[in-house]
């Protein structure tokens, strides 16, 4: 009993240091909170209403994005302030020895993680989350993740804490990412002032990749940058644009007419066993058609690549 109270006097005291110091900055003050220390750092988002997906003239609109529709969040829920790092993950594995599920193709394994070397996309079997093929620091966000993996470090984390962590709906996730916003991008229509908020395709990734389109301004990075590094969006969130791909719970539809506004995920098995997730966000490699708040992809549940990784969600309510 002693041992609970003094965790919850701590976490209040974090809790009350991120609050004061927002204020010292003359930022309006985030809620943040960490269930453990090696836990992710949460960002309390509030309930509310934007407009999701894209109007027809906007910049780089895909045929998969969702028409222009009003989401509404009606109680707040959390969400990891950074994506998860190679150094987070790394704990997870350690502790619990979990292994990764393959994903399959025609029946056989696909062994390692999709890779792009600059003329065509492939998995490499000695490619995974501690070798994506290309430098990666402890701070930096895990790629070569599928959505299974990031749903077992949700559930690790719920074991680990008793408050229930899992990965974001789409609707969570873009609400998020815009935080009041209707533009293409959190920081408004420009894509010349996306190096100052994100790591996406810019001029320097331009040069090693030449043939792939990219933004008219530097961020310094070729591939992954540590997580934080870039501003945040009005909800203190980082890298809800770029750096990494980002797993959603939700199963991938082309028509979503009827999917749900209220937050909760797009899902048609009662075992939530969809083969096919809805990875938000872009990444390090993604050009403006790529990398708005709009924009969402279609992978498989086990599919791994080089350049998707995933952040938690939590309930508010700690059982």
């Amino acid at each position: 009993m002693m041992i609970k109270r003094a965790f919850q006097i701590w976490t209040v005291v974090i809790i009350s240091l991120v609050m004061l110091s927002s204020k010292s900055r003359g930022q309006k003050a985030v809620q943040t909170f960490l269930d453990c220390e090696e836990c992710p750092e949460m960002a309390v988002i509030p309930a509310g209403s934007v407009y999701i997906g894209s109007y027809e003239e906007e910049i780089g609109r895909k045929k998969s994005d969702r028409s222009r529709v009003k989401a509404t969040i009606e109680k707040p829920f959390a969400l990891a302030t950074k994506e998860i790092t190679l150094g987070e993950y790394r704990r997870f594995m350690t502790a619990t020895n979990y292994r990764s599920k393959a994903a399959v193709r025609d029946g056989e394994p696909l062994v390692g993680c999709n890779y792009f070397d600059g003329k065509q996309y492939g998995y490499i079997a000695n490619h995974n989350w501690k070798n994506p093929g290309y430098p990666q620091r402890e701070d930096a966000p895990v790629v070569c993740v599928s959505w299974s993996d990031a749903n077992a470090y949700a559930e690790w984390l719920t074991q680990k804490t008793g408050r229930k962590y899992r990965v974001p709906s789409a609707v969570e996730f873009e609400y998020a990412s815009r935080a009041g916003s209707a533009a293409p991008w959190y920081w408004g229509t420009d894509p010349e002032e996306a190096c100052d908020y994100a790591n996406i395709g810019d001029r320097a990734f331009s040069e090693k990749y030449p043939t792939r389109p990219s933004f008219p301004c530097t961020d310094g990075y070729v591939h992954t940058s540590p997580v934080g590094k870039f501003k945040p969006n009005k909800f203190g969130l980082y890298d809800m644009v770029g750096n990494a791909w980002e797993w959603t719970e939700d199963c991938y539809k082309k028509d979503l007419t009827d999917a749900p506004l209220d937050g909760s995920a797009d899902i048609d098995d009662p075992e939530n066993n969809c083969k096919w997730r809805t990875p938000k966000g872009g990444s390090w490699i993604s050009g403006i058609a790529w990398s708005r708040a709009a924009v969402r992809s279609a992978d498989g549940a086990n599919y791994k690549s080089f350049m998707l990784g995933f952040r938690v969600a939590a309930e508010m309510d700690k059982k």
